[in-house]
Protein backbone atom coordinates (compact mmCIF):
# COMPACT_ATOMS: atom_id res chain seq x y z
CA UNK A 1 0.00 0.00 0.00
CA UNK A 2 3.13 2.40 0.96
CA UNK A 3 4.55 1.64 -2.69
CA UNK A 4 1.18 2.38 -4.27
CA UNK A 5 0.66 5.94 -3.09
CA UNK A 6 4.49 6.53 -3.38
CA UNK A 7 3.41 5.78 -7.12
CA UNK A 8 0.11 8.10 -6.80
CA UNK A 9 2.48 10.78 -5.00
CA UNK A 10 5.40 10.87 -7.88
CA UNK A 11 4.95 13.39 -10.31
CA UNK A 12 4.06 11.93 -14.50
CA UNK A 13 4.34 13.87 -17.25
CA UNK A 14 1.15 11.76 -18.20
CA UNK A 15 -0.75 12.97 -15.46
CA UNK A 16 0.02 16.38 -15.61
CA UNK A 17 -1.17 16.61 -19.10
CA UNK A 18 -4.73 14.92 -18.42
CA UNK A 19 -4.82 17.61 -15.81
CA UNK A 20 -4.63 20.27 -17.74
CA UNK A 21 -6.61 18.80 -20.65
CA UNK A 22 -9.41 18.87 -17.79
CA UNK A 23 -8.36 22.58 -16.70
CA UNK A 24 -8.73 23.75 -19.90
CA UNK A 25 -11.87 21.75 -20.56
CA UNK A 26 -13.71 23.27 -17.58
CA UNK A 27 -12.46 26.60 -18.39
CA UNK A 28 -13.63 26.60 -22.15
CA UNK A 29 -17.10 25.46 -20.52
CA UNK A 30 -17.40 28.02 -17.74
CA UNK A 31 -16.44 31.01 -20.93
CA UNK A 32 -18.92 29.34 -22.90
CA UNK A 33 -21.52 29.29 -20.40
CA UNK A 34 -20.43 32.77 -19.15
CA UNK A 35 -21.11 34.30 -22.54
CA UNK A 36 -23.92 32.52 -23.26
CA UNK A 37 -26.14 32.46 -20.08
CA UNK A 38 -24.96 36.10 -19.28
CA UNK A 39 -26.47 37.52 -22.72
CA UNK A 40 -29.64 35.33 -20.95
CA UNK A 41 -30.02 37.18 -17.91
CA UNK A 42 -29.14 40.94 -19.78
CA UNK A 43 -32.03 40.45 -22.01
CA UNK A 44 -33.89 37.30 -20.02
CA UNK A 45 -36.22 35.27 -21.92
CA UNK A 46 -39.02 35.44 -19.21
CA UNK A 47 -38.65 39.36 -19.53
CA UNK A 48 -38.52 39.66 -23.19
CA UNK A 49 -41.40 37.53 -24.07
CA UNK A 50 -45.05 39.23 -24.21
CA UNK A 51 -47.23 36.28 -23.64
CA UNK A 52 -46.32 35.92 -20.25
CA UNK A 53 -47.36 39.51 -19.89
CA UNK A 54 -50.40 38.64 -22.50
CA UNK A 55 -51.14 35.84 -19.63
CA UNK A 56 -50.83 38.02 -16.76
CA UNK A 57 -53.30 40.40 -18.45
CA UNK A 58 -55.83 38.08 -19.66
CA UNK A 59 -55.97 36.75 -15.87
CA UNK A 60 -56.69 39.97 -14.32
CA UNK A 61 -59.04 41.13 -16.56
CA UNK A 62 -61.11 38.11 -15.99
CA UNK A 63 -61.40 38.04 -12.61
CA UNK A 64 -60.84 41.73 -12.07
CA UNK A 65 -64.90 41.18 -9.86
CA UNK A 66 -62.85 38.28 -7.84
CA UNK A 67 -59.80 40.12 -6.25
CA UNK A 68 -59.29 36.91 -3.45
CA UNK A 69 -59.27 34.55 -6.09
CA UNK A 70 -57.11 36.91 -8.78
CA UNK A 71 -54.76 37.37 -6.14
CA UNK A 72 -54.27 33.38 -5.28
CA UNK A 73 -53.93 32.95 -8.68
CA UNK A 74 -51.13 35.73 -9.32
CA UNK A 75 -49.24 34.19 -6.88
CA UNK A 76 -49.44 30.81 -8.01
CA UNK A 77 -48.14 32.40 -11.51
CA UNK A 78 -45.62 34.27 -9.59
CA UNK A 79 -44.75 30.82 -7.97
CA UNK A 80 -44.34 29.58 -11.51
CA UNK A 81 -42.38 31.83 -12.49
CA UNK A 82 -40.00 31.89 -10.07
CA UNK A 83 -39.61 27.69 -10.49
CA UNK A 84 -39.14 28.27 -14.12
CA UNK A 85 -36.37 31.11 -13.51
CA UNK A 86 -34.37 29.46 -10.71
CA UNK A 87 -33.17 30.53 -7.83
CA UNK A 88 -35.76 29.59 -5.69
CA UNK A 89 -38.48 31.41 -3.61
CA UNK A 90 -35.76 34.23 -2.31
CA UNK A 91 -36.33 37.27 -4.38
CA UNK A 92 -32.67 38.32 -4.46
CA UNK A 93 -31.93 35.37 -6.29
CA UNK A 94 -35.30 35.10 -8.72
CA UNK A 95 -37.54 36.61 -10.85
CA UNK A 96 -40.42 38.73 -8.93
CA UNK A 97 -44.09 39.70 -10.43
CA UNK A 98 -45.42 43.22 -9.64
CA UNK A 99 -49.15 43.70 -10.96
CA UNK A 100 -50.53 47.57 -10.97
CA UNK A 101 -53.96 48.49 -12.08
CA UNK A 102 -54.58 52.44 -11.77
CA UNK A 103 -50.83 52.98 -10.80
CA UNK A 104 -52.08 51.13 -7.67
CA UNK A 105 -50.26 47.82 -6.64
CA UNK A 106 -52.72 44.97 -6.83
CA UNK A 107 -50.25 42.32 -6.53
CA UNK A 108 -46.25 41.65 -5.58
CA UNK A 109 -44.42 38.24 -5.19
CA UNK A 110 -43.31 37.99 -1.77
CA UNK A 111 -39.93 39.74 -1.32
CA UNK A 112 -40.60 41.90 -4.73
CA UNK A 113 -38.36 45.57 -4.76
CA UNK A 114 -41.64 47.39 -5.38
CA UNK A 115 -39.68 50.16 -5.72
CA UNK A 116 -39.15 49.30 -8.83
CA UNK A 117 -40.93 51.08 -11.61
CA UNK A 118 -39.61 51.08 -15.37
CA UNK A 119 -39.69 54.51 -17.07
CA UNK A 120 -40.00 53.43 -20.79
CA UNK A 121 -42.52 50.79 -21.88
CA UNK A 122 -41.19 47.97 -23.41
CA UNK A 123 -37.89 48.57 -22.46
CA UNK A 124 -35.56 46.46 -20.28
CA UNK A 125 -33.66 48.68 -17.76
CA UNK A 126 -31.30 48.72 -15.06
CA UNK A 127 -33.00 50.32 -12.00
CA UNK A 128 -31.66 51.17 -9.18
CA UNK A 129 -33.89 50.48 -6.08
CA UNK A 130 -33.17 49.79 -2.22
CA UNK A 131 -29.82 50.13 -2.60
CA UNK A 132 -29.50 47.26 -5.20
CA UNK A 133 -29.74 46.97 -8.86
CA UNK A 134 -32.10 44.78 -10.89
CA UNK A 135 -33.28 44.40 -14.34
CA UNK A 136 -37.07 44.84 -14.97
CA UNK A 137 -39.66 45.50 -18.04
CA UNK A 138 -43.11 46.77 -17.97
CA UNK A 139 -46.03 46.74 -20.36
CA UNK A 140 -49.09 47.64 -20.07
CA UNK A 141 -52.84 46.73 -21.12
CA UNK A 142 -53.92 47.90 -24.53
CA UNK A 143 -57.64 47.06 -22.98
CA UNK A 144 -57.11 48.41 -19.03
CA UNK A 145 -55.22 50.54 -17.63
CA UNK A 146 -52.70 47.20 -16.17
CA UNK A 147 -49.13 47.10 -15.84
CA UNK A 148 -47.13 44.47 -14.98
CA UNK A 149 -43.64 44.32 -14.07
CA UNK A 150 -41.27 41.45 -13.89
CA UNK A 151 -38.07 42.08 -12.28
CA UNK A 152 -35.04 39.30 -11.70
CA UNK A 153 -31.60 40.44 -9.70
CA UNK A 154 -28.60 42.28 -11.79
CA UNK A 155 -25.71 41.78 -9.56
CA UNK A 156 -22.93 39.08 -10.62
CA UNK A 157 -23.19 36.83 -8.00
CA UNK A 158 -26.84 36.13 -8.48
CA UNK A 159 -25.42 35.25 -12.15
CA UNK A 160 -23.87 32.58 -11.06
CA UNK A 161 -26.44 30.99 -8.15
CA UNK A 162 -28.45 31.38 -11.64
CA UNK A 163 -26.13 29.29 -13.39
CA UNK A 164 -25.83 26.97 -10.26
CA UNK A 165 -29.47 26.60 -9.56
CA UNK A 166 -30.18 25.55 -13.43
CA UNK A 167 -27.38 22.37 -13.36
CA UNK A 168 -25.63 24.15 -16.45
CA UNK A 169 -22.40 24.33 -14.45
CA UNK A 170 -21.49 21.46 -12.45
CA UNK A 171 -23.59 18.56 -13.68
CA UNK A 172 -22.45 18.60 -17.25
CA UNK A 173 -18.75 18.28 -16.04
CA UNK A 174 -19.57 15.91 -13.12
CA UNK A 175 -20.75 13.63 -15.98
CA UNK A 176 -18.69 14.54 -18.81
CA UNK A 177 -15.02 14.39 -17.28
CA UNK A 178 -15.07 10.47 -15.76
CA UNK A 179 -15.63 9.65 -19.55
CA UNK A 180 -12.97 12.11 -21.08
CA UNK A 181 -10.40 10.94 -18.81
CA UNK A 182 -9.49 7.85 -20.05
CA UNK A 183 -9.75 9.32 -23.98
CA UNK A 184 -7.23 11.61 -22.73
CA UNK A 185 -4.97 9.38 -21.38
CA UNK A 186 -4.77 6.96 -24.15
CA UNK A 187 -4.58 9.82 -26.82
CA UNK A 188 -1.87 11.10 -24.61
CA UNK A 189 -0.25 7.69 -24.54
CA UNK A 190 -0.40 7.07 -28.23
CA UNK A 191 0.98 10.64 -29.02
CA UNK A 192 4.63 9.46 -26.46
CA UNK A 193 5.07 6.55 -28.63
CA UNK A 194 7.79 8.65 -30.06
CA UNK A 195 9.36 9.79 -27.06
CA UNK A 196 8.86 6.15 -25.14
CA UNK A 197 11.29 5.19 -28.32
CA UNK A 198 13.75 7.75 -27.69
CA UNK A 199 13.89 6.35 -23.50
CA UNK A 200 14.20 2.83 -24.64
CA UNK A 201 17.03 3.45 -26.92
CA UNK A 202 18.71 5.57 -24.49
CA UNK A 203 17.91 2.90 -21.46
CA UNK A 204 19.26 -0.14 -23.30
CA UNK A 205 22.76 1.54 -24.28
CA UNK A 206 25.98 0.28 -22.36
CA UNK A 207 27.72 3.35 -20.32
CA UNK A 208 30.68 3.26 -22.76
CA UNK A 209 28.53 3.76 -26.11
CA UNK A 210 28.52 7.71 -26.67
CA UNK A 211 27.68 7.04 -30.29
CA UNK A 212 24.38 9.29 -31.68
CA UNK A 213 20.99 8.26 -31.18
CA UNK A 214 19.67 6.44 -34.12
CA UNK A 215 15.73 7.51 -32.95
CA UNK A 216 15.22 10.46 -34.50
CA UNK A 217 11.52 11.52 -34.56
CA UNK A 218 10.06 13.47 -37.35
CA UNK A 219 8.38 15.69 -34.72
CA UNK A 220 9.85 18.73 -33.97
CA UNK A 221 9.67 19.50 -30.46
CA UNK A 222 10.89 15.98 -29.76
CA UNK A 223 13.75 15.86 -32.47
CA UNK A 224 14.79 19.43 -31.16
CA UNK A 225 15.55 17.14 -27.99
CA UNK A 226 17.49 14.49 -29.55
CA UNK A 227 19.48 16.96 -31.54
CA UNK A 228 20.64 18.40 -27.97
CA UNK A 229 21.13 15.27 -26.57
CA UNK A 230 23.15 13.97 -29.92
CA UNK A 231 25.23 17.82 -29.71
CA UNK A 232 26.33 16.92 -26.21
CA UNK A 233 27.14 12.80 -26.47
CA UNK A 234 29.34 14.63 -29.26
CA UNK A 235 31.14 16.76 -27.26
CA UNK A 236 31.20 14.32 -24.17
CA UNK A 237 32.69 11.78 -27.08
CA UNK A 238 35.44 14.31 -28.08
CA UNK A 239 36.26 15.13 -24.41
CA UNK A 240 36.92 11.37 -23.46
CA UNK A 241 38.45 10.44 -26.59
CA UNK A 242 41.00 13.80 -25.50
CA UNK A 243 40.95 12.47 -22.07
CA UNK A 244 41.71 8.48 -23.24
CA UNK A 245 44.56 9.70 -25.71
CA UNK A 246 46.00 12.13 -22.97
CA UNK A 247 46.32 9.43 -20.25
CA UNK A 248 47.90 7.05 -22.84
CA UNK A 249 50.11 9.20 -24.39
CA UNK A 250 51.12 10.40 -20.68
CA UNK A 251 51.89 6.52 -19.91
CA UNK A 252 53.72 5.54 -22.55
CA UNK A 253 56.18 8.67 -22.52
CA UNK A 254 56.54 8.13 -18.56
CA UNK A 255 57.73 4.32 -19.20
CA UNK A 256 61.04 5.04 -20.39
CA UNK A 257 62.08 6.99 -17.71
CA UNK A 258 61.08 5.09 -15.19
CA UNK A 259 62.93 2.61 -16.60
CA UNK A 260 66.27 4.51 -17.11
CA UNK A 261 65.34 5.69 -13.68
CA UNK A 262 65.32 2.38 -11.96
CA UNK A 263 68.47 0.92 -14.14
CA UNK A 264 70.32 3.92 -13.01
CA UNK A 265 69.65 3.36 -9.40
CA UNK A 266 70.22 -0.21 -9.54
CA UNK A 267 73.75 0.12 -11.09
CA UNK A 268 73.68 3.18 -8.29
CA UNK A 269 73.57 0.38 -5.76
CA UNK A 270 76.44 -1.44 -6.49
CA UNK A 271 78.62 1.88 -5.63
CA UNK A 272 77.39 2.38 -2.15
CA UNK A 273 78.62 0.74 0.73
CA UNK A 274 76.92 2.72 3.42
CA UNK A 275 73.64 0.97 4.89
CA UNK A 276 72.10 4.60 4.85
CA UNK A 277 72.36 5.02 1.20
CA UNK A 278 71.37 1.56 0.38
CA UNK A 279 68.04 2.12 2.29
CA UNK A 280 67.52 5.21 0.72
CA UNK A 281 68.05 3.68 -2.79
CA UNK A 282 66.15 0.76 -2.33
CA UNK A 283 63.14 3.17 -1.30
CA UNK A 284 63.57 4.83 -4.46
CA UNK A 285 63.26 1.41 -6.46
CA UNK A 286 59.87 0.32 -4.42
CA UNK A 287 58.44 3.88 -5.19
CA UNK A 288 59.97 3.05 -9.03
CA UNK A 289 58.05 0.14 -8.84
CA UNK A 290 54.69 1.66 -7.68
CA UNK A 291 54.83 4.64 -10.64
CA UNK A 292 55.85 1.99 -12.61
CA UNK A 293 52.90 -0.35 -12.02
CA UNK A 294 50.36 2.73 -12.56
CA UNK A 295 51.98 3.47 -15.58
CA UNK A 296 50.94 0.26 -17.15
CA UNK A 297 47.75 0.04 -15.12
CA UNK A 298 46.50 3.47 -16.93
CA UNK A 299 47.84 1.76 -20.26
CA UNK A 300 45.46 -1.45 -19.57
CA UNK A 301 42.84 1.11 -18.74
CA UNK A 302 42.87 2.94 -22.01
CA UNK A 303 43.43 -0.15 -23.71
CA UNK A 304 40.39 -1.39 -21.75
CA UNK A 305 37.89 0.98 -22.14
CA UNK A 306 38.85 1.42 -25.77
CA UNK A 307 36.15 -0.01 -28.42
CA UNK A 308 37.44 -3.61 -29.53
CA UNK A 309 38.98 -3.24 -32.48
CA UNK A 310 40.12 -6.67 -32.89
CA UNK A 311 37.86 -9.92 -33.58
CA UNK A 312 36.82 -11.92 -30.71
CA UNK A 313 37.24 -15.45 -30.79
CA UNK A 314 37.49 -18.76 -28.89
CA UNK A 315 39.98 -18.31 -25.46
CA UNK A 316 40.93 -21.64 -23.38
CA UNK A 317 40.30 -19.63 -20.29
CA UNK A 318 41.37 -22.98 -18.31
CA UNK A 319 44.68 -23.04 -19.65
CA UNK A 320 44.66 -19.15 -19.96
CA UNK A 321 44.16 -18.53 -15.86
CA UNK A 322 47.09 -21.52 -15.53
CA UNK A 323 49.30 -19.38 -17.48
CA UNK A 324 48.58 -16.03 -15.11
CA UNK A 325 48.95 -17.65 -12.45
CA UNK A 326 52.55 -19.21 -13.09
CA UNK A 327 53.74 -15.47 -14.23
CA UNK A 328 52.11 -14.25 -11.21
CA UNK A 329 53.56 -16.81 -8.70
CA UNK A 330 57.09 -14.67 -7.81
CA UNK A 331 54.41 -11.75 -6.39
CA UNK A 332 52.90 -14.99 -4.00
CA UNK A 333 55.95 -15.82 -3.47
CA UNK A 334 57.24 -12.66 -1.91
CA UNK A 335 54.25 -12.95 0.78
CA UNK A 336 54.16 -16.35 1.19
CA UNK A 337 50.12 -16.52 -0.78
CA UNK A 338 49.63 -19.98 -1.55
CA UNK A 339 47.84 -20.01 -5.06
CA UNK A 340 45.03 -22.21 -5.14
CA UNK A 341 43.23 -23.03 -8.64
CA UNK A 342 40.11 -25.70 -9.05
CA UNK A 343 38.96 -26.70 -12.64
CA UNK A 344 37.35 -29.86 -13.87
CA UNK A 345 37.50 -29.28 -17.30
CA UNK A 346 38.70 -27.04 -20.54
CA UNK A 347 36.47 -24.11 -20.42
CA UNK A 348 36.46 -22.14 -23.28
CA UNK A 349 34.72 -18.43 -23.73
CA UNK A 350 34.90 -15.87 -26.82
CA UNK A 351 36.93 -12.69 -26.24
CA UNK A 352 40.42 -10.94 -26.67
CA UNK A 353 43.37 -12.71 -25.05
CA UNK A 354 45.12 -9.67 -24.49
CA UNK A 355 42.24 -7.72 -22.47
CA UNK A 356 41.04 -10.93 -20.41
CA UNK A 357 45.21 -11.48 -19.73
CA UNK A 358 44.51 -7.65 -18.07
CA UNK A 359 41.38 -9.05 -16.45
CA UNK A 360 42.94 -11.85 -14.68
CA UNK A 361 46.45 -10.49 -13.41
CA UNK A 362 44.13 -7.46 -12.11
CA UNK A 363 41.93 -10.21 -10.00
CA UNK A 364 44.71 -12.38 -8.61
CA UNK A 365 46.90 -9.28 -8.15
CA UNK A 366 44.55 -7.55 -6.18
CA UNK A 367 44.01 -10.43 -4.13
CA UNK A 368 47.58 -11.03 -3.55
CA UNK A 369 47.79 -7.87 -2.23
CA UNK A 370 45.29 -7.34 -0.05
CA UNK A 371 45.52 -11.15 1.58
CA UNK A 372 47.49 -11.55 4.76
CA UNK A 373 51.34 -12.80 4.61
CA UNK A 374 51.23 -16.53 4.80
CA UNK A 375 47.42 -16.46 3.46
CA UNK A 376 45.95 -18.32 0.92
CA UNK A 377 44.43 -17.09 -2.77
CA UNK A 378 41.10 -19.79 -4.51
CA UNK A 379 40.41 -19.34 -8.14
CA UNK A 380 38.07 -22.07 -9.64
CA UNK A 381 36.22 -22.08 -12.59
CA UNK A 382 32.27 -23.58 -12.62
CA UNK A 383 29.42 -23.95 -15.04
CA UNK A 384 26.21 -21.58 -14.02
CA UNK A 385 23.20 -21.73 -16.57
CA UNK A 386 24.73 -20.54 -19.82
CA UNK A 387 27.48 -18.64 -17.97
CA UNK A 388 31.26 -19.64 -16.84
CA UNK A 389 31.71 -18.42 -13.60
CA UNK A 390 35.68 -17.22 -12.64
CA UNK A 391 36.00 -16.69 -8.80
CA UNK A 392 38.40 -15.21 -7.13
CA UNK A 393 38.49 -15.01 -3.27
CA UNK A 394 41.34 -14.18 0.00
CA UNK A 395 41.33 -13.67 3.45
CA UNK A 396 42.12 -9.63 3.58
CA UNK A 397 40.02 -6.78 5.14
CA UNK A 398 37.42 -7.12 2.15
CA UNK A 399 35.29 -4.24 1.10
CA UNK A 400 32.58 -3.09 2.76
CA UNK A 401 28.68 -3.47 1.20
CA UNK A 402 27.77 0.25 0.63
CA UNK A 403 31.19 0.88 -1.46
CA UNK A 404 30.98 -2.25 -3.50
CA UNK A 405 29.93 -0.17 -6.33
CA UNK A 406 31.84 2.77 -5.95
CA UNK A 407 35.29 0.58 -6.05
CA UNK A 408 34.38 0.22 -10.03
CA UNK A 409 35.30 3.77 -10.50
CA UNK A 410 38.53 4.94 -11.69
CA UNK A 411 40.78 6.16 -8.39
CA UNK A 412 38.39 5.48 -5.99
CA UNK A 413 39.68 3.20 -3.10
CA UNK A 414 38.24 2.23 0.21
CA UNK A 415 39.46 5.41 2.70
CA UNK A 416 39.76 2.97 5.60
CA UNK A 417 42.73 0.68 3.22
CA UNK A 418 45.96 1.02 4.59
CA UNK A 419 47.51 -0.59 1.54
CA UNK A 420 48.94 1.46 -1.57
CA UNK A 421 47.29 1.28 -4.31
CA UNK A 422 46.13 3.72 -7.42
CA UNK A 423 42.15 2.19 -7.61
CA UNK A 424 42.55 0.81 -11.53
CA UNK A 425 42.03 -2.70 -10.71
CA UNK A 426 38.53 -3.40 -10.13
CA UNK A 427 38.05 -0.28 -13.10
CA UNK A 428 39.79 -2.21 -15.59
CA UNK A 429 38.28 -5.32 -14.47
CA UNK A 430 34.84 -3.89 -14.87
CA UNK A 431 35.86 -2.03 -18.31
CA UNK A 432 36.72 -5.64 -20.16
CA UNK A 433 34.19 -7.72 -18.59
CA UNK A 434 31.46 -4.83 -20.36
CA UNK A 435 33.64 -5.37 -23.52
CA UNK A 436 32.86 -9.19 -23.50
CA UNK A 437 29.59 -8.97 -22.42
CA UNK A 438 30.01 -10.48 -18.56
CA UNK A 439 28.86 -8.79 -15.10
CA UNK A 440 31.18 -8.67 -12.40
CA UNK A 441 30.25 -9.01 -8.32
CA UNK A 442 31.26 -8.76 -5.61
CA UNK A 443 31.00 -10.47 -2.58
CA UNK A 444 32.38 -11.95 1.35
CA UNK A 445 34.44 -14.96 0.92
CA UNK A 446 34.37 -17.45 3.69
CA UNK A 447 37.19 -16.14 5.33
CA UNK A 448 35.85 -13.15 5.93
CA UNK A 449 37.68 -11.19 2.55
CA UNK A 450 36.85 -10.47 -0.77
CA UNK A 451 34.92 -12.62 -3.38
CA UNK A 452 35.15 -11.10 -7.34
CA UNK A 453 32.58 -13.25 -9.48
CA UNK A 454 32.79 -12.73 -12.90
CA UNK A 455 30.63 -14.53 -15.49
CA UNK A 456 31.20 -15.52 -18.76
CA UNK A 457 28.79 -16.32 -21.59
CA UNK A 458 29.70 -19.97 -22.14
CA UNK A 459 31.43 -21.22 -25.65
CA UNK A 460 30.79 -24.03 -27.41
CA UNK A 461 34.10 -26.19 -26.82
CA UNK A 462 37.06 -25.24 -29.78
CA UNK A 463 37.70 -28.22 -32.23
Amino acid sequence: MRNFWRHVRLPTLVRRMMFAQMLLLTLLWCLFLTFILWEDLRSPPMLTGDKTYEAIFTLVTSMDERPLDRTHALDAFSKALREGYGGGEDPDLSISLIVRKNNVIIYASDGAPVGVKNTRLGDIQRIQSEGRTWTGRTLKSASANVEVTLVTPAAGWNFFIYLNSRGYYILPLLICIPFLLFPAWLSIRIAMRPWNKVVNEISLRPPEDLSPLKEVPKHRELRQMVNAINVFLARLRESTERERVFIADAAHELRTPLAAMRINVEALQTYVSSDNQQALLAGIIRSNSRAARLVNQLLMLMHSEARVDTAMEPVPLTTLIQERMAALSPLAAERNIELEFYALDEVWITGVRERLMSLIDNVIENAVKYSPEGGRVEVDIRPADKFIQLRVSDAGPGIPFELRERVFDRFFRDPNQIQSGSGLGLAIVKAVAQQHNSSVYLDTSAEGGLVVTIEFPECAPHS
